[in-house]
């Protein structure tokens, strides 16, 4: 474990802190009055289910290989779903500047090599091979805010409206929002909103938003926690029968079957 600070220009981070945990299934621990520092919760082995309501309703479940970043201050409970689950948590104060918008909420880091990135912070620790742990463990930090940020940020000049809806959709899949509400905050009329977001995503909003539900729903599935129609609620679908048929085209098979 290890706490470190450093000022830069633009962003202020400090009082590093990296740690291990290990749990078995079952096990629970809630942040009641809000976590006391921004956190990258990598999850190593085994499934995190973290609970951001009292009714279960906003919900993430993190599997084996997945980043999650929950922001200072969050509620919530994150319970062990598999037996030695296994997490890696690299936790930071934010001492000047803001964060970007994409990380004001609980969100899984979308990021190809995210596991390697906070990996990264733990081989000190184990290989005992860097002498100035300070420098080392700031500019890991500021490399794995770096690489999100390219990578949330950065879309091509053509598509750079669409970022308001493509953050309020992938944060709140499970609100049935109409499509004049995302066009609204873009500040484009419905159907030029419509045409540049099927152009960049290949779909339409609403299978776009629905791609994204179903994904939420396969994890809650496979977590054997609930059954077919609870999911179906807790991901935003009012009908099962749609749902059900959603599931099996996109999978190939009924979510029965999970």
């Amino acid at each position: 474990m290890a706490f470190f600070s450093i000022n830069d220009r633009t962003l202020r981070v400090g009082n590093i802190f990296t740690s291990t945990i290990s749990r078995p299934k079952g096990h629970s621990h809630t942040f009641r009055n809000g976590r006391s520092k921004h956190g990258f919760i990598y999850t190593v082995s085994g499934q995190m289910r973290d609970v951001f309501s009292s009714d279960g309703a906003e919900e993430l479940y993190v599997g084996a290989g997945e980043v999650l970043f929950i922001p200072q201050n969050t509620v919530y409970t994150g319970i062990y779903q598999e037996e030695n689950t296994r997490i890696r948590i690299v936790q930071f104060d934010l001492l000047c500047g803001e964060l970007p918008f994409y990380l004001s909420k609980p969100v899984k880091i979308s990021l190809p090599n995210a596991a390697e990135l906070i990996e990264a912070f733990f081989e000190p620790m184990e290989e005992k091979r860097i002498k100035n742990y300070s420098f080392y463990y700031l500019s890991r930090l500021y490399d794995l805010l770096w690489r999100i940020d390219e990578r949330e940020s950065t879309l091509p000049s053509r598509y750079k409206k669409l970022r308001s809806a493509l953050f309020e959709i992938k944060q709140n899949w499970n609100e049935n929002k109409p499509v004049s509400y995302y066009a609204d905050i873009c500040g484009m009329s419905q159907v030029h909103f419509r045409r540049l977001f099927k152009e960049y995503t290949g779909l339409s909003p609403m299978v776009y938003r629905n791609s994204l539900r179903l994904e939420e729903a396969r994890s809650k599935l496979q977590s054997g926690e609930y059954n077919v129609s609870e999911v179906a609620e807790l991901c935003g679908f009012s009908s099962v029968p749609f749902f059900t048929r959603s599931y099996k085209k996109k999978y190939g098979y009924s979510p029965k079957k999970e």
